[in-house]
């Protein structure tokens, strides 16, 4: 990648975040450090494994845009290290902002994607389906927190509704144990003008300033499914997302219904490659 975009946005930015993005257009998600709490002294690094593993989402429609983030510092107060190979909603035809930023597409802010950790094994290998959901739980809150931080959003919330649902997923030839539960937090809608917002593309604050408030809450349906590649020594959690909010007016819209299958089908189509030998 000619230009490092995570650190320079971290020049334009005062917070201290150290990871890099490895694709052209993936846009960093920026997040106060802390000190590690169980990280192994030995674990690759995020850089590292995007080095070696890529993540294929193929085929993905047109309307998903893939980009990826390495999240090290990010997930650094939970002990891990890894990548966040990402997709969300593109700009529809006609218009040079997000889907996943407008509010009248099902994909306003729809998730799909796939965290590889380094390791993990004790959390996503050999604890019940209960830790394991915990787990990836908060990975996915760190990760919303930060991208709404990083959106400009003031408080930024993620809280993981209990009660969750397990089932299985074929995913990459096995089954995978998964996990569904609401997850309470903001739209990521705005009129900050950060780094990333003017990456992603935010319709203007006509379009929805009547019908919404910047940064508005938000229920996100979430869905995991996760397993322990003991070859790579990785833990690989696949994952999606759809929103549900109420209008000022009480107007309710759950977008549910209209992803929920097409996640589930983009889920069993991921696979996860070496691509330093170019095998899988």
């Amino acid at each position: 990648m000619p230009i490092d975009t995570r650190r320079k946005v971290l020049r334009i930015t005062t917070m201290a975040l150290a990871s890099a993005l490895l694709t052209t257009s993936a846009l960093p998600q920026e997040q106060p450090r802390h000190s590690s709490v169980v990280t192994p002294a030995q674990a690759p690094t995020g850089e590292v494994l995007a080095e070696h593993i890529s993540v294929s989402f193929a085929p993905l429609a047109p309307e998903w845009v893939a980009e990826q983030n390495v999240m090290d510092p990010i997930w650094e107060p939970l002990g891990y290290k890894g990548v966040n190979y990402y997709a969300y909603g593109g700009p529809a035809t006609g218009h040079n902002f997000a889907a996943r930023s407008d509010a009248d597409s099902s994909l306003y802010q729809a998730w799909f994607g796939a965290y590889v950790i380094a390791g993990g094994k004790a959390a996503f290998g050999m604890a019940g389906e209960n830790h394991g959901c915990q787990a990836f739980a908060k990975l996915a809150e760190y990760d919303q927190r930060s991208w709404l931080q990083a959106m400009g959003d003031p408080s930024p919330l993620a809280q993981s509704m209990a009660s969750p649902h397990f089932s299985t997923t074929a995913i990459a030839d096995s089954k995978r144990t998964t996990c569904s539960f609401d997850m309470k937090s903001h739209s990521d809608l705005g009129t900050a003008d950060t780094p990333l917002a003017k990456h992603m593309g935010m319709p203007p604050s006509e379009k929805w300033k009547d019908r919404l408030s910047p940064f508005h809450d938000l229920t996100l349906h979430v869905v995991g499914a996760w397993w322990y590649d003991s070859r790579r020594d990785v833990s690989v959690i696949v994952y999606g997302a759809s929103s549900a909010f109420t209008t000022k007016s009480g107007a309710a819209r759950d977008n549910r219904s209209a992803l929920d299958a097409t996640l589930a089908r983009m889920m069993t189509q991921v696979h996860v490659m070496n691509t330093a030998r170019g095998g899988q």
